[in-house]
Protein backbone atom coordinates (compact mmCIF):
# COMPACT_ATOMS: atom_id res chain seq x y z
CA UNK A 1 0.00 0.00 0.00
CA UNK A 2 1.40 3.39 -1.01
CA UNK A 3 2.14 5.85 1.79
CA UNK A 4 1.08 9.39 0.91
CA UNK A 5 3.41 12.25 1.91
CA UNK A 6 0.98 14.06 4.23
CA UNK A 7 -0.33 11.07 6.15
CA UNK A 8 -0.65 12.01 9.83
CA UNK A 9 -1.07 15.73 9.10
CA UNK A 10 -4.35 17.16 10.37
CA UNK A 11 -6.03 20.02 8.48
CA UNK A 12 -9.00 21.93 9.89
CA UNK A 13 -10.78 23.63 6.99
CA UNK A 14 -12.99 26.53 8.06
CA UNK A 15 -13.20 27.91 4.52
CA UNK A 16 -16.01 27.78 2.01
CA UNK A 17 -16.82 28.12 -1.69
CA UNK A 18 -13.73 27.51 -3.91
CA UNK A 19 -10.20 28.73 -3.11
CA UNK A 20 -9.97 27.37 0.44
CA UNK A 21 -11.80 24.10 -0.24
CA UNK A 22 -9.57 23.51 -3.28
CA UNK A 23 -6.45 24.01 -1.15
CA UNK A 24 -7.63 21.58 1.54
CA UNK A 25 -8.67 19.06 -1.12
CA UNK A 26 -5.15 19.13 -2.57
CA UNK A 27 -3.75 18.47 0.90
CA UNK A 28 -6.28 15.69 1.40
CA UNK A 29 -5.29 14.13 -1.92
CA UNK A 30 -1.73 14.09 -0.59
CA UNK A 31 -2.81 12.10 2.45
CA UNK A 32 -3.71 14.72 5.08
CA UNK A 33 -6.71 14.17 7.34
CA UNK A 34 -9.07 17.04 6.49
CA UNK A 35 -12.01 18.03 8.67
CA UNK A 36 -14.29 20.52 6.92
CA UNK A 37 -16.53 22.72 9.05
CA UNK A 38 -19.88 23.68 7.53
CA UNK A 39 -22.88 25.69 8.67
CA UNK A 40 -25.73 23.63 10.11
CA UNK A 41 -28.66 23.27 7.78
CA UNK A 42 -27.21 24.84 4.64
CA UNK A 43 -23.56 23.77 4.67
CA UNK A 44 -21.03 25.24 2.26
CA UNK A 45 -22.53 27.83 -0.12
CA UNK A 46 -21.66 25.64 -3.11
CA UNK A 47 -23.95 22.82 -1.95
CA UNK A 48 -26.73 24.88 -3.51
CA UNK A 49 -24.86 26.02 -6.61
CA UNK A 50 -26.61 24.08 -9.34
CA UNK A 51 -27.83 22.49 -11.45
CA UNK A 52 -26.38 20.04 -12.08
CA UNK A 53 -26.88 17.82 -9.04
CA UNK A 54 -26.05 14.12 -8.82
CA UNK A 55 -28.50 11.36 -7.92
CA UNK A 56 -27.99 12.08 -4.20
CA UNK A 57 -28.72 15.77 -4.62
CA UNK A 58 -25.06 16.83 -4.31
CA UNK A 59 -24.10 19.77 -6.54
CA UNK A 60 -21.35 19.15 -9.08
CA UNK A 61 -19.70 22.39 -7.95
CA UNK A 62 -19.45 21.22 -4.34
CA UNK A 63 -18.21 17.77 -5.34
CA UNK A 64 -15.46 19.23 -7.53
CA UNK A 65 -13.47 20.62 -4.58
CA UNK A 66 -14.50 18.58 -1.53
CA UNK A 67 -13.31 15.01 -1.91
CA UNK A 68 -11.18 13.33 0.78
CA UNK A 69 -12.74 15.30 3.65
CA UNK A 70 -14.88 14.65 6.71
CA UNK A 71 -17.60 17.29 7.09
CA UNK A 72 -18.77 18.50 10.51
CA UNK A 73 -21.61 20.96 11.13
CA UNK A 74 -20.82 23.71 13.65
CA UNK A 75 -22.41 27.04 14.51
CA UNK A 76 -20.12 29.78 15.84
CA UNK A 77 -23.06 31.27 17.72
CA UNK A 78 -23.33 28.17 19.96
CA UNK A 79 -20.94 27.83 22.91
CA UNK A 80 -20.80 24.03 22.58
CA UNK A 81 -19.85 24.29 18.92
CA UNK A 82 -17.20 26.91 19.67
CA UNK A 83 -15.74 24.54 22.26
CA UNK A 84 -15.70 21.80 19.61
CA UNK A 85 -13.87 24.08 17.18
CA UNK A 86 -11.35 25.07 19.85
CA UNK A 87 -10.66 21.38 20.49
CA UNK A 88 -10.24 20.66 16.79
CA UNK A 89 -7.88 23.62 16.43
CA UNK A 90 -5.80 22.31 19.34
CA UNK A 91 -5.37 18.98 17.52
CA UNK A 92 -4.70 20.45 14.07
CA UNK A 93 -1.41 21.00 12.30
CA UNK A 94 -2.98 23.58 9.97
CA UNK A 95 -6.09 25.75 10.10
CA UNK A 96 -7.37 27.11 6.79
CA UNK A 97 -10.02 29.85 6.72
CA UNK A 98 -11.44 32.66 4.62
CA UNK A 99 -13.54 34.60 7.12
CA UNK A 100 -13.74 38.35 6.85
CA UNK A 101 -11.51 40.23 9.34
CA UNK A 102 -12.73 40.18 12.93
CA UNK A 103 -15.26 37.37 12.56
CA UNK A 104 -13.34 34.63 14.36
CA UNK A 105 -11.96 37.13 16.87
CA UNK A 106 -15.50 37.95 18.03
CA UNK A 107 -15.91 34.32 19.05
CA UNK A 108 -12.56 33.93 20.79
CA UNK A 109 -11.04 31.92 17.92
CA UNK A 110 -8.85 34.57 16.31
CA UNK A 111 -5.56 33.73 14.68
CA UNK A 112 -3.32 35.53 17.21
CA UNK A 113 -4.98 33.88 20.18
CA UNK A 114 -4.88 30.43 18.61
CA UNK A 115 -1.27 30.67 17.46
CA UNK A 116 -0.20 31.82 20.92
CA UNK A 117 -2.03 28.91 22.53
CA UNK A 118 -0.69 26.29 20.11
CA UNK A 119 3.01 26.79 19.26
CA UNK A 120 3.10 24.14 16.48
CA UNK A 121 -0.02 25.39 14.68
CA UNK A 122 0.09 26.85 11.17
CA UNK A 123 -2.73 29.16 10.10
CA UNK A 124 -3.56 30.09 6.51
CA UNK A 125 -5.98 32.92 5.71
CA UNK A 126 -7.37 33.36 2.21
CA UNK A 127 -8.79 36.79 1.38
CA UNK A 128 -10.09 38.59 -1.66
CA UNK A 129 -7.89 41.68 -1.47
CA UNK A 130 -5.40 41.20 1.38
CA UNK A 131 -5.51 41.00 5.16
CA UNK A 132 -6.21 44.73 5.53
CA UNK A 133 -9.35 44.61 3.37
CA UNK A 134 -12.82 43.54 4.49
CA UNK A 135 -14.11 43.35 0.90
CA UNK A 136 -15.57 39.94 0.03
CA UNK A 137 -13.59 38.18 -2.65
CA UNK A 138 -15.46 37.13 -5.77
CA UNK A 139 -13.55 35.70 -8.70
CA UNK A 140 -15.44 37.77 -11.30
CA UNK A 141 -14.56 41.04 -9.56
CA UNK A 142 -10.93 39.97 -9.17
CA UNK A 143 -10.68 39.02 -12.85
CA UNK A 144 -11.89 42.53 -13.71
CA UNK A 145 -9.67 44.44 -11.27
CA UNK A 146 -6.52 42.40 -11.92
CA UNK A 147 -6.65 43.15 -15.64
CA UNK A 148 -7.50 39.68 -16.90
CA UNK A 149 -10.72 40.81 -18.54
CA UNK A 150 -8.82 43.50 -20.44
CA UNK A 151 -6.68 40.86 -22.15
CA UNK A 152 -9.28 38.10 -22.63
CA UNK A 153 -11.59 37.97 -25.67
CA UNK A 154 -11.45 39.05 -29.29
CA UNK A 155 -9.41 42.19 -30.05
CA UNK A 156 -12.47 44.25 -31.01
CA UNK A 157 -14.76 42.56 -28.52
CA UNK A 158 -15.93 43.34 -25.02
CA UNK A 159 -13.90 42.49 -21.90
CA UNK A 160 -14.35 38.80 -21.11
CA UNK A 161 -13.73 36.66 -18.06
CA UNK A 162 -12.01 33.29 -18.22
CA UNK A 163 -14.48 30.39 -18.34
CA UNK A 164 -13.28 28.93 -15.02
CA UNK A 165 -13.05 30.82 -11.71
CA UNK A 166 -9.32 30.85 -12.25
CA UNK A 167 -8.42 33.51 -9.66
CA UNK A 168 -9.95 31.26 -7.01
CA UNK A 169 -8.19 28.22 -8.41
CA UNK A 170 -4.79 29.94 -8.44
CA UNK A 171 -5.26 31.30 -4.91
CA UNK A 172 -6.18 27.81 -3.71
CA UNK A 173 -3.08 26.33 -5.28
CA UNK A 174 -0.94 29.17 -3.88
CA UNK A 175 -2.36 28.46 -0.42
CA UNK A 176 -1.54 24.76 -0.76
CA UNK A 177 2.02 25.65 -1.83
CA UNK A 178 2.49 27.94 1.17
CA UNK A 179 1.20 25.31 3.56
CA UNK A 180 3.40 22.60 2.04
CA UNK A 181 6.44 24.88 2.22
CA UNK A 182 5.76 25.68 5.88
CA UNK A 183 5.34 21.99 6.74
CA UNK A 184 8.46 21.00 4.79
CA UNK A 185 10.42 23.76 6.50
CA UNK A 186 9.59 22.45 9.95
CA UNK A 187 7.30 25.41 10.71
CA UNK A 188 10.22 27.82 10.62
CA UNK A 189 9.39 31.47 9.94
CA UNK A 190 5.92 32.97 9.86
CA UNK A 191 3.12 30.75 11.11
CA UNK A 192 0.31 32.98 9.88
CA UNK A 193 0.24 32.44 6.12
CA UNK A 194 -1.96 34.49 3.83
CA UNK A 195 -3.04 34.41 0.21
CA UNK A 196 -5.32 36.82 -1.65
CA UNK A 197 -7.24 36.24 -4.84
CA UNK A 198 -6.06 39.60 -6.21
CA UNK A 199 -2.35 38.93 -5.58
CA UNK A 200 -2.58 35.43 -7.06
CA UNK A 201 -4.36 36.83 -10.12
CA UNK A 202 -1.89 39.65 -10.75
CA UNK A 203 1.08 37.31 -10.25
CA UNK A 204 -0.47 35.01 -12.87
CA UNK A 205 -0.24 37.73 -15.53
CA UNK A 206 3.46 36.72 -15.84
CA UNK A 207 4.73 37.57 -19.35
CA UNK A 208 1.74 39.81 -20.14
CA UNK A 209 2.56 41.99 -17.15
CA UNK A 210 6.27 41.99 -17.98
CA UNK A 211 5.51 43.01 -21.58
CA UNK A 212 3.66 46.04 -20.22
CA UNK A 213 6.50 46.90 -17.83
CA UNK A 214 9.13 46.64 -20.56
CA UNK A 215 7.23 48.58 -23.23
CA UNK A 216 5.28 51.01 -21.07
CA UNK A 217 2.15 50.12 -23.04
CA UNK A 218 -1.06 48.63 -21.72
CA UNK A 219 -1.66 44.99 -22.59
CA UNK A 220 -4.41 44.30 -25.11
CA UNK A 221 -6.73 41.51 -26.13
CA UNK A 222 -5.33 39.08 -28.71
CA UNK A 223 -8.21 36.62 -28.95
CA UNK A 224 -6.66 33.23 -29.72
CA UNK A 225 -3.43 34.80 -30.97
CA UNK A 226 -0.25 35.42 -28.96
CA UNK A 227 1.58 38.71 -28.31
CA UNK A 228 5.04 37.14 -28.57
CA UNK A 229 4.76 34.14 -30.91
CA UNK A 230 3.55 33.72 -34.52
CA UNK A 231 1.88 31.50 -35.63
CA UNK A 232 0.35 30.63 -32.28
CA UNK A 233 -3.37 30.97 -32.86
CA UNK A 234 -6.60 29.52 -34.22
CA UNK A 235 -7.23 29.38 -37.98
CA UNK A 236 -10.54 28.74 -39.72
CA UNK A 237 -10.01 25.73 -42.00
CA UNK A 238 -12.56 24.50 -44.55
CA UNK A 239 -14.26 22.05 -42.20
CA UNK A 240 -13.46 23.29 -38.67
CA UNK A 241 -11.16 25.59 -36.67
CA UNK A 242 -7.55 24.45 -36.31
CA UNK A 243 -4.98 25.49 -33.72
CA UNK A 244 -1.33 25.93 -34.71
CA UNK A 245 1.20 26.51 -31.95
CA UNK A 246 4.80 27.12 -33.04
CA UNK A 247 7.35 27.87 -30.35
CA UNK A 248 10.58 28.32 -32.33
CA UNK A 249 12.02 28.64 -35.83
CA UNK A 250 12.83 24.94 -36.18
CA UNK A 251 9.23 24.06 -35.38
CA UNK A 252 8.05 26.57 -37.97
CA UNK A 253 10.07 24.84 -40.69
CA UNK A 254 8.49 21.53 -39.76
CA UNK A 255 5.04 23.12 -39.62
CA UNK A 256 5.41 24.70 -43.06
CA UNK A 257 6.52 21.38 -44.58
CA UNK A 258 3.65 19.50 -42.90
CA UNK A 259 1.15 22.00 -44.33
CA UNK A 260 2.73 21.84 -47.80
CA UNK A 261 3.74 25.50 -47.59
CA UNK A 262 7.33 24.99 -48.77
CA UNK A 263 7.44 28.53 -50.16
CA UNK A 264 7.23 29.86 -46.63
Amino acid sequence: MTTLPLEGIKILDLSRVLAGPLASMILGDLGADVVKIERPGTGDDTRGWGPPFDERGESAYYLSVNRNKLSVAADLARAADRALLAALIAEADVVLENFRPGTLERYGLGVREMLAAHPRLLWCTITGFGLASARPGYDFVVQAESGWMAITGEPAGAPMKVGVALADVLAGKDAAIQILAALAGGRRGARHLSVSLLHSATAALVNVAQNALVTGREAQRWGNAHPNLVPYQCFDAADRPMVIAVGNDAQWLGCARALGLDAL
